[in-house]
């Protein structure tokens, strides 16, 4: 026979976990917070395509075509 009053004092406890568990499920957790601030950021911080290509096209325009055609080439091995 059960006591009227006893249902508040028995909690029921569907998931119990180990502590090897729960920080399985706290890194996991983790890991995926991180990744979404990951992409908030870099879609907040990043650097348009344009600016990109215009650094790209300085750096390899200042070179004389020789000098760009040698750079490209694998350096012989001693």
């Amino acid at each position: 026979m059960k006591k009227p009053g006893s249902k508040k004092s028995v909690r029921r406890d569907i998931f119990v976990l180990t502590p090897e568990e729960k920080r399985t499920i706290y890194f996991i957790t983790t890991a995926f917070v991180l990744g979404l601030v990951t992409i908030h950021y870099r879609a907040a911080h990043a650097v348009p395509p344009s600016k990109i290509a215009i650094n790209e096209t300085a750096s390899t325009a200042a070179r004389p075509a020789q000098k760009r055609a040698e750079s490209k080439r694998p350096k012989p091995a001693n």
